[in-house]
C-alpha cells in the first residue's frame, strides 16, 4: 500500500510596508524567496506608525527639500491623504508581486506602536521582513528610498541551531549566488563540524564567513554597515525579538531586516 506523501506546511512570509514609499523595492528584494514553492502565503502589513500620526497632528510639520532648500508644510489632512495614497500603492505592488510569484497573498493595515506591531507580526509569521525607520520628512518625501543595485545579503547568528533556517533563507534571497552572501558568526557559533553541515545545505560556499569578536547589537550593526548590506537576515531568537533590540535595529540600520522564525524542509 502506497504511503500518502507528507502534507506540505504553508509558510507565511510577512512584509512590513509603510509610508516611506519604497514598497516596490522591498517587495522586489523578497521575490527570490517567494519563488521557492507554492505553499508560501504572503502577507503585506501596512504600518501606520503612531509616532508619525502624532507628528502630523501637530499644528504643522515642516519638510526641507534638500535640492531647492525650500520648506513646505504638512498638516494632518495632507498627511492622511498622502498616507492613503501610499497604502493603495503598497497594496497594488503586493498584489502584482504575489501574482508574479504565483503565491497566495493578503493585505491589511494596522496602526499603533511600530515595534509592538512588528513583534506581533513576527510571532505569527515564519519570515518577517521590515525596513529601517523612516523620518517624517523621508516618509512624506516624493523621492522615495531606493534599494542598492548590487545585492549583499548578510546573515548573522549566535547559535547554529537558529542559524540553519536563517542561512537557507539568506541563500534564497541571494538567488543562489553565494558570492554575494556574507555570514557573520558569534564567537560561540564556531563549531567547525556543525558549521560545515549548515554550509552543506547551500548550493555553494558563501562569499565571506567572519567570526565577530563581539556579538552585541552595536558591533553587529557596524559589521553589517561595513559589508554594505542590502539585507540583514537574522534568526528570530529571544535576543533579536527583544523590543529594545528591534527598536535599535530600526533606528540605526540602513538596510531591511529579515527575521526567520522557521524555515523547515529542504527548500
Amino acid at each position: 500500500m502506497k504511503a500518502n506523501p507528507p502534507e506540505k506546511i504553508t509558510r507565511r512570509v510577512s512584509v512590513i510596508l509603510g509610508p516611506g514609499g519604497s514598497s516596490r523595492n522591498l517587495l522586489d528584494a523578497v521575490l527570490p524567496l517567494l519563488g521557492r514553492d507554492k505553499t508560501i502565503e504572503m502577507q503585506g502589513v501596512f504600518l501606520e506608525e503612531a509616532e508619525l500620526k502624532h507628528a502630523a497632528e501637530l499644528p504643522f510639520v515642516k519638510e526641507l527639500c534638500r535640492v531647492t532648500f525650500s520648506v513646505r508644510e504638512f498638516n494632518s489632512d495632507q498627511f492622511d491623504r498622502v498616507l492613503a495614497l501610499r497604502m493603495r500603492t503598497a497594496q497594488r505592488a503586493l498584489s502584482v508581486l504575489a501574482k508574479r510569484a504565483g503565491v497566495a497573498h493578503s493585505f491589511r493595515n494596522v496602526r499603533g506602536s511600530a515595534v509592538n506591531l512588528l513583534l506581533e507580526t513576527a510571532n505569527q509569521s515564519d519570515v518577517t521582513v521590515f525596513e529601517p525607520l523612516r523620518t517624517m520628512a523621508a516618509a512624506m518625501s516624493s523621492r522615495p528610498y531606493k534599494a542598492r543595485s548590487a545585492p549583499r545579503i548578510v546573515v548573522a547568528f549566535s547559535d547554529l541551531e537558529s542559524g540553519g533556517g536563517a542561512l537557507v533563507v539568506a541563500s534564497h534571497l541571494a538567488s543562489g549566488d553565494m558570492s554575494c552572501l556574507t555570514v557573520l558568526l558569534a564567537p560561540a557559533a564556531t563549531d567547525v563540524k556543525e558549521l560545515e553541515q549548515l554550509v552543506a545545505l547551500l548550493p555553494a560556499r558563501p562569499g565571506r564567513v567572519r567570526t565577530l569578536s563581539r556579538f552585541n547589537v552595536g558591533s553587529l550593526i557596524e559589521s553589517v554597515q561595513s559589508e554594505g548590506a542590502s539585507m540583514l537576515v537574522l534568526g528570530a531568537t529571544a535576543e533579536f525579538m527583544d523590543p529594545e533590540i528591534l527598536r535599535i535595529l530600526r533606528q540605526r540600520l540602513r538596510c531591511p531586516v529579515c527575521l526567520v522564525r522557521y524555515w523547515g524542509g529542504s527548500g
